[in-house]
């Protein structure tokens, strides 16, 4: 049985320890910097009773955020030297759209941020502070859903194309196996490097991206440098051009987290606690007033028009059509689009099951995947895995392996998506399975980056914040009492 408060302090350690003062690292050698999606799981986290973090960690990612609206994957902190590649390397500056004040990288990830903000002031209890975060930080994730609803889905679908495998924040899935074997090079056209991430892990070369593989994640990132990263050349020119699933599931929820906030801030009346008791001050609105409530207006007449072109494309692009039946075998799910090979890319991996945390789904398709759920191919009941967790791949595919990333570890933020699904469609108990095997994970083999699906050793950084954020959430959140 889960010890929940000793496993919540454990977590909250954690995060106190990684905290510098402006962000949170992800943990310390392997990750000294701000990571985007791992900083909107770290604020999720600190929300509960650290609302003043929870800020700081988003204002710091979005102050470096870029002109066109895009939030930097990476944002530097130049006194740390252990990471590769670092600030120097990207050479943002040849980008007119870069910010000039801090490094960053240039390319993104997934946008968790607006689900983390709305719940910042959710959990707050200081909502008029909240409330101003809102406002301010409204505008910025806008700018940010716009940025990757046009640059990077010039299609207008509402899906989002990913031009490098680290933007989708699963960096070596099996995914992207048949697409970067089509990326070639020679060997003058990549820069001489020293991968400091093997030492970071301490030789475990085994658990980290193959020297293959990162070659050609460096590659890439010189092909931006080389185009300036502009994102129409980028668009054009890239080897490697990818409509994500995962990416994409994740922008529709945070589209309908922004009408959320929008939401709350369009109530021109302010709520004030007073002995516990909520009393309403009546005003009229002065101009300004007037001019934010036309605003929240087009915001939210712009993201439902987002939210609509994703619904009527979602299928299109990720649910093969030549299959009878959706969910009739682990390829029959819904999978990544290949845009320059214009084919489905058939891997078996987590992401085919993320529909299941949009809400995009019919109920009777929503038990088709959780019947996969709980198959063996994702570590059902009964079976090898060592708690009842989502491994990041197949059991049986033959690119698994225990060890290696996204090659078949236990993630938690995936699992922690899947757990918030399974609720939305009411399966209560299938829920609390993965949460209670999430800490089961936690409690015995540490706070990790991620676990080995067998044995369940923790794997990669230690103290790995996202996963402290997300076991803090998963023992904090309300859904849990309801």
């Amino acid at each position: 049985m889960t010890d929940l408060k000793k496993l919540l302090q454990k977590c909250e350690d954690v995060l106190d320890k990684n905290w510098n003062g402006s962000f949170t690292i992800p943990a310390a050698t392997l990750y000294p910097h701000q990571w985007s999606w791992d900083a909107a799981f770290i604020a999720l986290g600190n929300s509960y009773g650290k609302t003043d973090r929870a800020i700081q960690e988003i204002q710091f990612l979005f102050d470096a955020q870029w002109k066109n609206g895009m939030v930097p994957h990476i944002v530097f902190n130049e006194k740390e030297k252990t990471y590769f590649p670092a600030a120097d390397f990207y050479e943002i500056t040849r980008s007119p759209n870069a910010p000039t004040h801090i490094g960053t990288s240039g390319m993104t990830q997934p946008p968790v941020h607006a689900i983390s903000c709305y719940y910042i002031h959710h959990n707050s209890t200081d909502k008029s502070k909240t409330k101003t975060f809102l406002q301010n930080i409204l505008p910025k994730l806008v700018n940010f859903h716009r940025y990757l609803l046009t640059d990077r889905d010039p299609e207008e679908s509402g899906l989002v194309t990913i031009l490098h495998p680290w933007e989708s924040g699963e960096d070596d899935s099996p995914i992207w196996d048949l697409p970067l074997s089509k990326v070639t090079f020679t060997e003058s056209e990549l820069p001489v490097f020293k991968r400091l991430d093997i030492v970071a892990v301490e030789g475990a070369s085994e658990t980290i991206p193959s020297d293959e593989e990162y070659n050609k994640f460096i590659y890439m990132i010189e092909i931006m440098k080389k185009y300036n990263y502009d994102e129409k050349i980028m668009y054009e020119k890239m080897p490697f051009k990818i409509k994500d699933l995962l990416f994409s599931s994740i922008l529709y929820i945070a589209n309908k987290y922004l009408l959320k906030i929008i939401d709350i801030l369009e109530r021109p009346i302010d709520n004030l606690e007073k002995n516990n008791q909520e009393t309403k001050i009546n005003h009229d609105l002065n101009e300004e007033e007037e001019e934010t409530i036309t605003e929240y207006s087009k915001f939210k007449k712009e993201i439902m028009q987002w939210l609509a072109r994703t619904e009527r494309n979602y299928y299109r692009y990720f649910l093969p059509p030549y299959y009878s039946k959706m969910g009739r075998d682990e390829l029959s799910l819904f999978l990544d689009y290949d845009l320059i090979a214009n084919d489905w890319i058939k891997s078996k991996t987590v992401s085919s099951l993320m529909p299941l945390s949009t809400g995009l789904l019919l109920q009777d398709e929503a038990e088709t995947m959780v019947k996969w759920l709980r198959h063996s191919y994702h570590c059902g009941p009964g079976k090898y895995c060592h708690e009842p967790a989502l491994p990041s791949t197949g059991l049986q595919a033959e690119y698994f392996s225990p060890l290696t990333y996204w090659r078949g570890p236990v993630w938690i933020n995936m699992n922690w998506l899947f757990w918030l699904g399974l609720l939305e469609y009411g399966y209560k108990k299938e829920a609390e399975v993965i949460r209670e095997g999430i800490f089961e994970l936690v409690q015995r083999h540490g706070v990790r980056e991620y676990y080995d699906p067998f044995t369940g050793k923790g794997l990669g950084g230690k103290d790995f914040s996202w996963t402290a954020a997300l076991v803090i959430d998963m023992i904090q959140n309300p859904r849990n009492k309801e």
